[in-house]
């Protein structure tokens, strides 16, 4: 039987991820897992648009 305890994982990031990652907290009153929640949670966004600019 497998137990349901949450398991922590550390991950290392670039300081320009960090401070992203420390201001998306500030400005959504949250901490830093609060901001990688919204992050992750966030709706995906196309890299380009879909539609040519010549029309």
């Amino acid at each position: 039987m497998q137990s349901s305890t949450p398991k922590n994982h550390t991950i290392e990031v670039d300081e320009q991820v960090y401070d992203v990652l420390a201001r998306t907290a500030a400005t959504r009153d949250t901490d830093i897992n609060g901001a990688l929640r919204y992050l992750i949670e966030a709706p995906e966004v196309p890299a380009a648009s879909s539609e040519d600019d010549e029309e």
